[in-house]
């Protein structure tokens, strides 16, 4: 329905005034359900296990997943493990890092970068990323998986595995 003044104006003019208005109202309908439908297509992370996820690769293969690991620089690409899932003879648990553009702007990447690449650290992470299986190997280091990452939760520096455990003694 159009509020404007009927005086000096013809039914076909109001008619078409009134087209217009509908079209303009479709096309802004259009726009908020496609935003909508988006947001509603992006998955939500499945909360898993890093050793879980390589030891079953094809149960996650495509998922969106929340994981906590340890992020290494290799010479050529940075690698996902954990600590609690160890490589043995045909078992390569090796995970080819992907990281997003503009990685390095946020907060907990800029953290993540100084540690991978200023300090040449290891870091443990928390991730949110699409885990993939199916087509490797991945990266220039032929890893068997492939991890790309969506968001970078948590940074902070992985204490370094060789080093002796401090113990604390009682007195």
């Amino acid at each position: 329905m159009c509020l404007c003044s009927t005086r000096g104006t013809s039914r076909l003019e109001l008619t078409m005034m009134n087209n217009k208005i509908s079209v303009i109202g479709l096309i802004v309908l259009a726009i908020v359900l496609q935003a909508t439908a988006s947001a509603q297509t992006r998955q939500q992370p499945i909360t898993a296990n890093l050793c879980e996820v390589v030891t079953s690769p094809n149960k996650y293969n495509g998922k969106v997943l929340s994981v906590e690991g340890i992020l290494l620089r290799g010479e050529h690409s940075v690698l996902l493990y954990s600590l609690s899932c160890r490589p043995k003879a045909g078992f390569d648990v090796r995970i080819d890092a992907v990281f997003p553009e503009e990685w390095a702007s946020s907060p907990n990447g800029k953290r993540l970068h100084k540690l991978l690449f200023s300090h040449r650290s290891t870091a443990n992470v928390k991730l949110i990323g699409t885990f993939e299986s199916r087509t490797g190997p991945y990266g220039p280091d032929v890893a068997p998986f492939r991890f790309t990452i969506r968001e970078i939760s948590s940074v902070k520096k992985a204490r370094d595995p060789s080093a002796p455990r401090e113990r604390h003694v009682a007195r």
